[in-house]
């Protein structure tokens, strides 16, 4: 048997897990990112967490290598993460493929988390068999891949598939990436607590604002206060989705693919969003047949990250 480890850096949480060439993950565990304070704290907790796991393999000796998903720009050449900004912004400029295959003693290669999740999807999960892809993901903020004709398009500067840094209005908010109007600003759950934050402020009224607290609050809770006929909330949840619709479209005339696959933390507010988004899309494409315009959710948003580092791994290391 071979195995893989697969590592999805997030936001919020760092996923670990070993997979065989088939897909099957035999074990996983999780590192909350609050609990992680620098980046040899960060080293640290991802090695105990990762020989633990190891511990409960039968066959460890088989693990060949890991893949590992990490947010921001990467050279995956070297394994450099050379621009994060947010939450793990103590990894910028850090060596973390050498250093972590220093830890484990195996070979590393990262990339773009995005990028590992959607090649993961195209070798074990809902792409399976497509050639050109794109994935997005909605959660702390917009993440995207592109695969073209089976290969990872990075770009020269490894900056291919940030989409949540695309524009839709020149004169719009100011944003971190340096472009303003960013779909981020209304489409990511970070721009959803901005607006909240500002709505707080200026005393607009809306239910969204009571008892609200910014560290425990999501997608999930702007829908139901749209639900509940809150007209702040149904404003937020009009525009994000209106912001996703011009997003995948735009990327439907530049790129044409197979396929487009939706995950991240979004998917989890309402249901029947995918197939919102996907009638709102047609209505603007008439280039395409309206049956061969093909959106569809990420497989199991806990394991895709792992799967995808996975892929990652197999893709490089063999």
């Amino acid at each position: 048997m071979i195995i893989y480890g697969g590592i999805d850096i997030g936001g919020t949480s760092i996923k670990i897990g070993f997979v065989d060439k088939g897909g099957t993950i035999l074990c996983k565990g999780l590192i909350p990112v609050g609990k992680i304070t620098s980046y040899s704290d960060f080293i640290e907790q991802l090695s105990n967490k990762t020989n633990n796991l190891l511990e409960t393999l039968n066959n460890k000796d088989a693990v060949i290598g890991f893949g590992v998903g990490c947010p921001g720009r990467i050279d995956v050449a070297t394994g450099k993460v050379i621009w994060l900004r947010g939450k793990l912004e103590y990894m910028e400029n850090q060596d973390i493929g050498p250093d972590l295959a220093s830890v484990f003693g195996k070979p590393v290669i990262c990339d773009n988390d995005v990028n590992a999740m959607v090649l993961g999807e195209t070798y074990f999960g809902k792409a399976k068999g497509n050639r050109n892809v794109i994935g997005l993901t909605f959660g702390t903020g917009i993440g995207g891949a592109i695969i073209i004709n089976g290969q990872v398009l990075r770009g020269r500067h490894f900056a291919a598939g940030h989409f949540g840094f695309m524009s839709h209005d020149p004169n719009g908010e100011s944003h971190i990436c340096g472009n303003a109007g960013a779909a981020e600003v209304h489409a990511s759950h970070s721009g959803i607590v901005d607006k909240v934050n500002k709505a707080l402020r200026s005393g607009t009224e809306t239910s969204v604002t009571k008892n609200y607290d910014p560290y425990d609050f999501g997608f999930k809770n702007i829908y139901m206060a749209a639900q509940q006929d809150d007209d702040f909330a149904k404003s937020v949840v009009t525009k994000l989705e209106e912001e996703i619709t011009v997003l995948i479209t735009n990327l439907i005339f530049a790129f044409d693919p197979d396929t487009i696959l939706i995950g991240g933390g979004l998917l989890k507010a309402d249901n029947e969003i995918v197939a919102r988004i996907t009638n709102n899309i047609k209505k603007r494409i008439n280039l395409i047949p309206e049956k061969e315009i093909k959106l569809d959710k990420m497989s199991s948003y806990e394991e895709a990250g792992i799967l995808g580092g996975a892929a990652l791994a197999i893709t490089e290391l063999n």
